[in-house]
């Protein structure tokens, strides 16, 4: 079956039920996380159901010991169970492998992608539910550093989240190895619909296409 926004919705939630529903409120600060991945059962979760999708080969105490990020593995499995294929997705263990190839998608006007890339705060980049967004990680790393990852075409670190829920002034996302849980934060947006939260260096919006 193809993928619609009810399947990346259900699939996204199933992973967060699975954890034991975390959630971090990055408005309030409020945070109550449930099953984390330094328990067993959901290190070989991790193991069994992301890696199994988009490549990887840690160990259990790679994960449990934090040795081995797999927020990318992690969100490219509810893309896969929600129906997208690989030619559609390009499932991987660098969240920058998907940013690049949507980034391009669009630059290039291809009518057939799946998500097309848009810069934090630009025009039309609003996020929705389905869409990706992604912030930019690293030591010293700025919000102004954060803006220049949308032009790099060599890889990079950044993390992604699937837009889940949308409220006046407020978004809700689900993202892999936060806090070392699946878990569902909520984010604040502005006047214009961008995120306005600065927990984090945002620097793109995937905009989901189709059904």
């Amino acid at each position: 079956m193809p993928a619609t926004l009810a399947r990346v919705l259900d699939a996204a939630d199933q992973e967060w039920q699975f954890w034991g529903r975390s959630t971090w409120n990055l408005i309030t600060r409020e945070k109550r996380i449930a099953h984390r991945d330094d328990e067993q059962p959901f290190a070989e979760h991790v193991i069994a159901s992301y890696c199994a999708v988009a490549g990887g080969s840690p160990t259990a105490d790679d994960i449990q010991d934090d040795r081995y990020a797999w927020s990318a593995v992690g969100l490219s499995a509810i893309l896969k169970q929600a129906g997208y294929e690989k030619h559609e997705f390009p499932f991987a263990q660098s969240h920058s492998v998907y940013i690049r190839r949507f980034i391009t998608d669009r630059r290039n006007g291809n009518a057939a992608a799946a998500f097309w890339g848009f810069r934090f705060g630009e025009p039309g980049g609003e996020p929705d539910v389905g869409d990706l967004v992604g912030y930019a990680r690293g030591t010293g790393m700025t919000q102004a550093k954060a803006m220049t990852f949308f032009d790099k075409r060599d890889a990079y670190a950044s993390h992604t989240d699937v837009v889940v829920a949308k409220r006046p002034g407020e978004i809700d996302v689900i993202g892999a190895n936060v806090l070392d849980s699946v878990t569902r934060k909520t984010l604040k947006i502005d006047a214009d619909g961008h995120i306005a939260d600065t927990a984090h260096p945002w620097f793109v919006t995937l905009k989901r296409r189709g059904a």
